[in-house]
């Protein structure tokens, strides 16, 4: 966007970009690609610097994320492996081979002792870091697992899948909190807003359906107006977000009351894979099938 504020330039590669992520303590942006590269760049209005290019999964690297603390790098591959990276060393700290039994679409860090996987099968598992052994394993949801949040007060990892189902659980127990009824679409991306009393997600049909926390049986309310499907969801504050469409448009989104504020961006009508705020609330950083 040509709006005369300075911003850090684009980083262009030579392969798809599947995911991206900032860090929590740090202008460092980690980009994962379909090569099964992962690149980490520092980023600012003066320029890009890139600190770390390695191949680190043998196919495609379809997730990333940072620990809390911004010294490992999580990444998660189709050939069905996770591992943890020591981003100022570059070294391998964590690494599970076979971690599932079928690819593995997504990881995020849940706190500083577990780490969540989710598979194209709709399995979901919990990683114990310190010990180096899987915790727990969900297996509520019938197609792949598409996105995931953390709810840090009431320790509750939240998923999204491509079966249409919203499924919840206290990563303290071996059992599911709560499984959505059927919402008839795909759910593709999630955030928890409201200070924890909203749950909204993406679907398919460009709609956003939002959750009362602890009712999740069924959406108590729902937000047309994208025309394509809603890949992935921000939160800016408890009342707005940002959302990444299959159209290559950043919508910037208000909720209570709803409406469509404005445009944030835009990847030449590509769809956006994932978008993400910075840890000082200053910078968005977004991929697309454009290379960016």
């Amino acid at each position: 966007m040509d709006d005369g504020v300075a911003r850090p330039k684009s980083l262009k590669f030579k392969e798809p970009v599947i995911d991206v992520a900032l860090s929590p303590a740090a202008n460092l942006v980690a980009s994962s690609l379909i090569t099964g590269h992962v690149f980490v760049h520092r980023f600012s209005v003066d320029g890009n610097e890139r600190l770390l290019r390695q191949k680190v999964h043998k196919k495609s690297c379809r997730s990333v994320c940072f620990s809390q603390d911004g010294s490992l790098l999580y990444t998660a591959s189709k050939d069905r492996s996770w591992q943890a990276m020591d981003i100022e060393a570059g070294l391998q700290k964590l690494n599970f081979d076979a971690a599932h039994d079928k690819p593995i679409n997504l990881i995020r860090h849940v706190n500083e002792q577990t780490v969540a996987t989710g598979d194209d099968a709709g399995v979901v598992r919990l990683w114990d870091v310190r010990s180096n052994k899987p915790a727990f394993a969900y297996n509520e949801h019938v197609d792949y697992v598409s996105d995931m949040a953390y709810n840090a007060d009431r320790r509750h990892l939240l998923a999204t899948s491509g079966d249409g189902c919203l499924s919840v659980y206290d990563v303290r127990k071996a059992k599911p909190y709560r499984v959505s009824d059927n919402q008839d679409d795909e759910l593709l991306s999630i955030a928890i807003m409201r200070g924890g009393k909203k749950v909204v997600v993406g679907e398919t049909d460009g709609v956003l359906g939002i959750f009362t926390y602890d009712q999740f049986g069924d959406i108590s309310d729902r937000f047309p107006g994208h025309p394509q499907s809603i890949d992935t969801i921000c939160k800016l504050t408890e009342d707005m977000c940002v959302t990444g469409s299959s159209d290559g448009l950043l919508r910037i989104v208000q909720l209570f009351p709803h409406k469509l504020v404005g445009v944030a961006g835009d990847h030449d009508s590509l769809p956006v894979e994932k978008v993400v705020l910075s840890y000082d609330q200053q910078w968005l950083a977004s991929c697309s099938h454009d290379h960016t």
